[in-house]
């Protein structure tokens, strides 16, 4: 069949009338409603392969950045402590704000700039 008869005789279909009433719209809709379900379904495929892709770059992403962060925050957090418990026990021995400040540690009970500001 060539081209221009298949175009005739696709023409001659969209141009019929609409013959046997309710039933034949029904029948229509329903080819319709297959058609979209066909569409919907490779498109909701699609967006799964893509949902795929997104989720394993959001992943990785956590893996090698946002996860090891939070790994630094809370050994920085167990060092100002650990700093703290060490200021404290200088402080027992006897020794001065000073001396303590000489040695490279500062007292977490001196006010700070920040503290200040609040």
């Amino acid at each position: 069949m060539s081209a221009i008869s298949a175009l005739r005789k696709l023409e001659q279909q969209q141009q019929a009338p609409a013959t046997g009433g309710l039933h034949a719209m029904m029948m229509q809709r329903m080819k319709q409603a297959g058609e979209w379900a066909t569409w919907f379904k490779k498109q909701l495929i699609k967006l799964a392969h893509k949902g795929g892709r997104f989720t394993w770059i959001i992943s990785t992403t956590m893996l090698f950045t946002v996860i090891p962060l939070g790994i630094e925050i809370m050994r920085e957090a167990d060092v100002k402590e650990m700093e703290a418990l060490r200021v404290q026990s200088l402080k027992a021995q006897g020794f001065s704000a000073i001396q303590i400040a000489n040695m490279g540690y500062q007292d977490p009970n001196a006010p700070s700039l920040s503290e200040a500001l609040q």
